[in-house]
């Protein structure tokens, strides 16, 4: 039980709660400002990075010809295991470690999933790589169903997916590229990405570490087993590729055509780091919305230099069905992501308007 305060006491205390107030206000107009300018920043960043790795990798394989997908995986994991080690000896990055076991099992998956993305960006015509990545949020579902994992989803986001995946289909009907190689490669590919997006998502809650946390945790296990992997299947046996759907071809007998070759394999490392920094820069610090917004200006982008620079010329109507249906499943993850974001708010707010247990302390001040 508190004392009823005196009436001067409570001015005063109301007039300094008032102060702190307003001073507090005028800390956080220039905090938020700068919050807003490092989020500029990183998106910046991110839109150039994540535009430009998937064009890199296509030059490095089509143009370069340099196929060993594998070996240059081990050098972009040991690039970016790097940086994230001179941020933790720096005392930028807190370091939490994952269990053993799933360390290296977060490792494989994330090489076999990165794996198959640039052997289907290989194989595929980049706008087709693009547009199959859209179909992995119904693939989450899928799995989630076939796991057991049942969620209740409202017509809306059924009506948004199934948009999505309508103008993935007009988009492909419409691509001269397509082949059963790519085809194959880009369903795995979605399978895995999706996959791979729930196991790092469950583990990362489990455990309770930031993305950032989870990649420095595995980023070691993961250089060692792309490591292994390019030895094996790059220098020691390359036929075996073939049966994965792989370009085949050893390493040994590899012939650069000029060093620009190796230039664009540099690039490729940079970039990778600046992407996968960048990206924590955008995490958790924007809207679901806006997120999906800058990722459906990335497939705009990525489709439309991908047209120019690599994708064989059709003619005009095809390629405006082909745009169409690039612009039709776009419409539809934009519309699932709206969806979801308004259902989320709504349920926030039935959580904080529901009368709370116990009732409240009212507004009546009162002096310990």
């Amino acid at each position: 039980q508190g004392s009823r305060c005196p009436p001067e006491e409570a001015t005063s205390s109301s007039h300094g709660f008032r102060g702190q107030l307003v001073r507090s206000s005028a800390s956080i107009v220039p905090l938020a400002s700068s919050l807003r300018d490092v989020f500029w920043l990183a998106g910046t960043f991110n839109l150039f990075a994540s535009v430009s790795i998937i064009l890199v990798n296509k030059q490095i394989a089509s143009v370069c010809g340099f196929h060993f997908i594998l070996t240059l995986l081990f050098l972009n994991f040991v690039t970016t295991g790097t940086v994230l080690e001179c941020l933790v000896r720096s005392g930028n990055l807190e370091v939490k470690h994952l269990p053993e076991r799933e360390r290296w099992l977060i490792a494989f998956m994330a090489m076999f999933t990165v794996l198959l993305n640039n052997a289907s960006n290989e194989a595929n015509s980049v706008g087709f790589y693009q547009i199959t990545k859209l179909l992995i949020i119904p693939t989450v579902i899928c799995i989630e169903r076939l796991g057991g994992i049942w969620r209740e989803y409202s017509t809306g986001i059924v009506l948004s997916l199934f948009v999505a995946s309508l103008g993935v289909a007009i988009a492909t009907i419409s691509d001269f590229e397509v082949n059963w190689r790519g085809s194959i490669l880009a369903c795995l590919s979605v399978v895995a990405t999706a996959k791979y997006q729930i196991l790092q998502s469950g583990k990362q809650h489990e455990h309770n570490v930031s993305a950032m946390q989870i990649t420095y945790s595995v980023s070691w296990p993961q250089s060692f087993v792309g490591f292994c992997a390019a030895m094996l299947l790059d220098v020691c046996v390359p036929s075996i590729k073939e049966y994965m759907l792989l370009r085949h071809g050893g390493l040994l007998d590899h012939e650069f055509k000029s060093s620009a070759d190796v230039g664009w394999i540099l690039a490729c490392c940079g970039i990778a780091v600046v992407m996968n920094i960048s990206t924590y820069g955008i995490l958790g610090k924007t809207s679901p919305v806006t997120y999906q917004v800058l990722g459906q200006l990335k497939t705009c982008l990525i489709i439309g230099f991908g047209y120019l620079f690599f994708d064989a010329k059709v003619p005009a109507n095809w390629l405006l069905v082909r745009f169409s249906g690039a612009a039709v499943a776009m419409a539809g993850i934009l519309s699932y992501a709206f969806i979801k974001n308004s259902e989320q708010k709504r349920k926030i707010e039935v959580l904080i308007s529901a009368p709370s247990v116990g009732g409240s302390a009212g507004a009546t001040e009162f002096c310990a």
